[in-house]
């Protein structure tokens, strides 16, 4: 039912180009990006007790801990390298947005890894390719580089390729439809195209990746996809998702304060609580499958 959803307001973004709310769609983008996009990650915590219910406290406590210190070292990490910690940050992030995406489709296979970085990797170069301009100038700013020599169309139709050869060589492992696949990944360079990044990003973020997120995280809470469930899950991330507003909305308030570090601290800040985010729900969706 979902899926029908997110294609048809996939394809309503797109057409929304040709009509006046063109004028309103970064507003919308960032709406949807505050509200849901924050929200499927603020409830690490609730996951993370759930998963160690039938654990001492003492464990409870020793993952959470390592959970905050992945998030610091990250944060350090990208801060103080900042181009080995972008392809790192890259790579990690194309793998757990390829593992969304294929968990439900691509599941006994030794090639599942590849699957899901290629893929994740598939629909970052297309919103690069597509919106060159803008990712460089905000590249540029946070790695202290000139990147547009770098040959992002062949990037492009080098994933493009080894996502196809993946579905290819691995056909009777995959659980859906290739073509239909192929439409799907159609409709998403559309918008990608037809769109700034911005609008891209949020729309792809939100529509075909946090939402999914949710009811996978609610699934794995509740055992169940209900009103009810949903209302609980609204519950328990809404302190964490009023943290994550307030620490967005410091960043920006102190922007000017902050100066030309500013790109590269709130950059350094949305790896370091992806990041865990990212282990986390690897973990769950890991077990949830074994």
């Amino acid at each position: 039912m979902f899926s029908k959803i997110k294609i048809l307001f996939t394809g309503l973004v797109i057409l929304s180009y040709y009509t006046p709310f063109f004028k309103i769609q970064n507003l919308i983008a960032i709406v949807m990006f505050l509200t849901v996009g924050v929200l499927h990650g603020a409830c690490d915590i609730t996951l993370i007790n759930h998963k160690k219910n039938n654990e001492d406290l003492g464990k409870k406590i020793i993952f959470i801990v390592l959970y905050l210190l992945t998030a610091f070292f990250a944060f350090l990490f990208v801060y103080n390298f900042p181009i080995i910690g972008f392809v790192a940050f890259l790579l990690i992030s194309s793998y757990h947005f390829g593992e969304q995406h294929l968990h439900h489709m691509v599941l006994k296979t030794k090639l599942k890894f590849f699957h899901y970085l290629v893929y994740g990797l598939l629909i970052f170069m297309m919103m690069i390719y597509t919106n060159k301009i803008f990712v460089f100038d905000v590249l540029n700013q946070i790695l202290g580089n000139d990147i547009k020599s770098l040959p992002f169309d062949i990037f492009l139709f080098t994933t493009l390729f080894f996502t196809f050869f993946l579905w290819w060589i691995d056909n009777k492992n995959l659980k859906f439809s290739v073509m239909k696949e192929i439409l799907n990944l159609s409709l998403l360079f559309l918008l990608f195209y037809s769109s700034n990044l911005i609008v891209s990003f949020s729309v792809y973020f939100v529509l075909w990746h946090s939402i999914p997120s949710i009811l996978d995280q609610i699934n794995f809470l509740y055992s169940e996809i209900s009103v009810k469930s949903i209302f609980l899950y609204m519950k328990n991330s809404g302190s964490y998702w009023i943290i994550s507003i307030v620490g967005l909305i410091f960043l920006f308030y102190y922007q000017d304060m902050i100066g030309e570090d500013f790109y590269m601290l709130l950059y350094s800040f949305s790896a370091s609580v992806t990041i865990p985010h990212i282990f986390l729900i690897n973990n769950i969706l890991s077990v949830d499958h074994n």
